[in-house]
């Protein structure tokens, strides 16, 4: 999974360092380091100690948690983290899966260019992905249905709008 990160982050005109040993990650040029991404297994002391060093050499590191172990999620999450506007007026303002109504709904800060995808981790830690919606949208509240039953499991929404991307955990 590291691999196929590296690479995607790689094609997508990204320098990257990929490091599995923590102790060995606390020696890297922090001030050469914009993102430090980790997986959600890396939690704790260790993990503190690797954000805690790097920030001290960078204190404008922006540290992203993995949310799941979906290679196009994490990127997805990268691309977040160093697409955020700076006054912080996101496009996609909120995103959540109504299971009930089987729909994802979109709250627009303004109309864009939108794509939707719904990533998932089932019970055996496999993964899948659904598309939900390309196209343009509205502002306010944009009602998405989705065309078949989505599975159990964790969910995780990602919608690039315009030049921003954000990722939404769902329920």
């Amino acid at each position: 999974m590291l691999d196929e990160l590296g690479r995607t982050l790689q094609h997508l005109g990204m320098e990257v360092m990929q490091e599995t040993d923590l102790d060995r990650a606390t020696s890297i040029d922090g001030s050469s380091v914009d993102v430090l991404a980790l997986g959600r297994a890396v939690r704790g002391a260790k993990r503190e100690t690797v954000v805690t060093t790097l920030k001290a050499q960078n204190p404008a590191l922006k540290v992203v948690d993995g949310l799941a172990p979906i290679p196009p999620l994490i990127v997805a999450q990268i691309q977040e983290a160093v697409s955020i506007p700076s006054g912080g007026q996101k496009i996609v303002a909120s995103a959540m899966y109504e299971q009930v109504n089987n729909r994802v709904v979109v709250m627009m800060s303004r109309p864009a260019e939108v794509g939707v995808m719904l990533h998932r981790l089932d019970p055996l830690y496999r993964m899948h992905q659904t598309p939900i919606f390309a196209g343009r949208l509205g502002t306010g509240r944009q009602n998405l249905p989705i065309g078949r039953k989505v599975g159990r499991g964790e969910r995780y929404l990602v919608i690039r709008a315009d030049q921003e991307t954000s990722v939404h955990q769902v329920h």
